[in-house]
């Protein structure tokens, strides 16, 4: 059974790659991108003693507590979804094949986490890096195996009462976009605009506050209602924008959709920290804006990709795509900005090729 069920998800993880790396052009890209990781990783790997980092950096190996509940906590729930809606469910509830399952998804995530924990070790000269590292992700791993795994519920069921019809045209796509993003199935505009007051107030609250705290304390507060907005403007209806396109909406039109939330929160989270005061808030604001860039570029690639695709096949591309391309960036900027637009273009035209076909 065990084997049966790791089978399964390979196959899964096949035909993911093989739906977002189809043409030449596509594999070309990915071996690119594994060749420039490879390249970066053995730099790092062989200059880890000439990084000037401080002497309690070792604690940066803290870090792996939350990597090791995510992995436990994504894991525990794709079991629960594959024993309620897969072929394999009796696998999914046999215990021997949920432990393997759970082994080798932490295989597959420890392994980068104690690279990196590697590399602090060896260029701080403090072994004690390595056992925080699996200490801490040990601590992770096991207080999200506590939780109990919820069936997710719609929002109806959440608040009891029906959604108010959207209407009709670019302004109710608008709403329903907004919905999905705020959590809320009434007065979606209003809720954004309320989380786009909030950030302001709370990011030049912040900085007037921080000026007499130390500058790591004061820009992680400064940043971190923006983090909570880009995080909710993540959450997209990947079903709803796939269709889009065959009901006639332009890629310019879902892109702008997409990007009003994130786009409205570096507006207002970068006039807060404008008016922040001191020139130390360059830095955050260059902070702000390559951080929602990032996040408002990853939503218009995943909602041009979601047509005729399946979102777990998109979201696994990007994935790789984004990781290496923030290789790249490390090692030759000019070349990963060529390849970031060249990627867009191509994702655009996969939308726009879906435009009023029959689904």
């Amino acid at each position: 059974m065990a084997n049966r069920l790791i089978r399964y998800e390979a196959r899964l993880f096949r035909r993911s790659v093989g739906d977002g790396f189809r043409g030449p052009a596509d594999i070309a890209l990915l071996v690119l991108l594994a060749i420039i990781a490879f390249a970066w990783l053995r730099d790092r790997a062989m200059s880890a003693r000439t990084l000037a980092l401080a002497p309690e950096a070792f604690w940066f190996a803290a870090l792996a507590v939350p990597v090791g509940f995510t992995v436990q906590r994504l894991a525990s729930q794709r079991l629960a979804w594959l024993a309620e809606h897969s072929p394999l469910a009796a696998d999914a509830l046999e215990g021997r094949a949920r432990r393997l399952y759970l082994a080798i998804a932490h295989l597959i995530a420890a392994v980068p986490v104690f690279a990196a924990a590697s590399l602090l070790a060896t260029a701080l000269d403090r072994p004690a890096a390595l056992a925080i590292a699996a200490a801490a992700y040990a601590i992770g791993a096991g207080s999200a195996s506590i939780m109990p795994i919820r069936r997710a519920r719609s929002a109806a069921a959440r608040d009891g009462s029906p959604a108010a019809d959207p209407g009709s045209g670019g302004r109710a796509v608008l709403a329903l976009v907004l919905r999905r993003q705020t959590g809320r199935r009434a007065q979606a505009a209003t809720w954004a605009m309320l989380l786009v007051a909030g950030n302001f107030a709370l990011t030049l609250a912040a900085g007037w506050w921080g000026t007499a705290q130390p500058d790591a304390l004061r820009v992680a507060m400064m940043l971190l209602p923006s983090l909570v907005v880009l995080l909710m403007s993540s959450r997209l209806d990947a079903f709803m924008l796939g269709f889009l396109p065959y009901a006639g909406y332009t890629p310019a039109f879902i892109a702008a959709g997409v990007s009003a939330l994130p786009a409205a929160s570096l507006a207002a989270s970068a006039m807060a920290a404008i008016m922040a005061g001191p020139a130390a808030n360059i830095g955050v604001l260059m902070i702000l804006v390559l951080g929602h860039a990032g996040f408002i570029l990853i939503g218009i690639a995943r909602a041009w990709l979601y047509p005729g695709r399946q979102p777990r096949s998109v979201d696994f591309q990007l994935q790789l795509e984004a990781a290496g391309l923030l290789a790249i960036a490390v090692l030759l900027p000019p070349l990963a900005i060529a390849g970031l637009g060249w990627r867009l273009w191509r994702f655009r035209l996969h939308c726009r090729s879906f435009r009023w076909v029959q689904p």
